[in-house]
């Protein structure tokens, strides 16, 4: 009987002792994969930044910075990055070198060669980085940049969802006749739309246009009519605060939803209120009006029904 207690008693130490062995050896929980750091991407005429865990936030909101004259894209958008990672958005900041913003021919001139350029770039994205980006974008431009980003939407409103133009010095309506001296005149390119399909073969879509939403920021000490072009005058004033109010009127008069903000003590430059605004604006608009109109369809690189993905060269940010 005692023997058999021995035994018995010898199993169990030996299987308590295997059985800690065993316990002891058991691999620990698995770690949480490290977080893919954001890159960007720098060309000549481009700048992109990819926000951290791009691949997880697939399809990517796009936003568009465009600078004014003689800036650059890279330097100009450095101030958006800590939204655009918050918000998780893919930034795309071109350099363009503008001519004489005085200069109507020129201003036509330089928009119909930098913005198809800007499309054909958003157009490429998927290719370019490997990941899928919504058709849509948002678009923050200041000054000749302001210009820009409301032209564009005006030859592109179905690839816009909201535009914040901040201190534009001019403005291309949104219409094809204005009154002049208490006479209807009609408003080519780049003063209205009457004459846009002889530059895209198809005329100005309102009702794509109306479901664009625009912020129109300008400081109210930026006043000096010298730096403005006087050919548009007979349709917006002549200074930028005027200006800026003009072309709010007139898109909320077909419909667009449209604030405008003027900053007392702010003169030409962009203060730390007015992108904070302008931000928290373009912040909103997904959530607000794309779920009126929708973000459209999702741009991707396919092959063969597959997504391609790209090895874009990475710096960490």
């Amino acid at each position: 009987m005692l023997r058999r207690l021995s035994v018995s008693l010898v199993v169990l130490l030996l299987l308590g002792t295997f059985c800690g062995v065993r316990t002891a050896a058991l691999p620990a929980p698995a770690a949480v994969a490290a977080a893919a750091p954001a890159y960007t991407i720098t060309e000549p005429d481009l700048f992109i930044y990819v926000p951290s865990n791009a691949a997880q936030l697939q399809p990517l909101q796009v936003l568009v910075a465009l600078h004014g004259m003689g800036g650059t894209g890279p330097a100009f958008c450095q101030s958006l990055l800590a939204a655009a990672e918050r918000n998780g958005w893919m930034v795309v900041a071109p350099t363009f070198k503008y001519q004489d913003y005085k200069n109507p021919a020129l201003v036509l001139q330089d928009d119909m060669t930098f913005l198809p350029r800007l499309k054909a770039m958003l157009d490429a994205l998927p290719a370019r980085t490997g990941l899928a980006t919504r058709e849509k974008v948002l678009l923050y431009g200041h000054s000749r940049g302001g210009q820009a980003v409301h032209r564009f939407a005006t030859f592109y409103p179905e690839r816009v969802l909201g535009v914040a133009a901040l201190s534009a010095g001019s403005y291309t309506l949104p219409l094809e006749t204005a009154p002049v001296n208490g006479r209807a005149q009609a408003l080519p390119l780049p003063y209205g739309v009457a004459d846009m399909g002889s530059y895209f073969g198809h005329g100005f879509s309102s009702d794509a246009f109306r479901r664009v939403a625009f912020r129109i920021e300008v400081g109210g000490q930026d006043r000096n009519p010298d730096d403005t072009a006087r050919a548009w005058d007979s349709y917006l004033g002549r200074t930028r605060v005027d200006r800026a109010r003009a072309y709010t009127q007139a898109l909320q008069g077909i419909g667009v939803e449209a604030t405008l903000g003027v900053y007392p003590d702010a003169g030409h430059g962009v203060t730390p209120q007015m992108s904070e605004e302008a931000l928290a604006f373009l912040q909103g608009v997904p959530a607000r009006h794309a779920a009126r109109f929708g973000f459209g369809p999702v741009r991707a690189a396919w092959s063969n029904r597959n997504l391609v993905s790209a090895a874009p060269q990475r710096r960490r940010y």
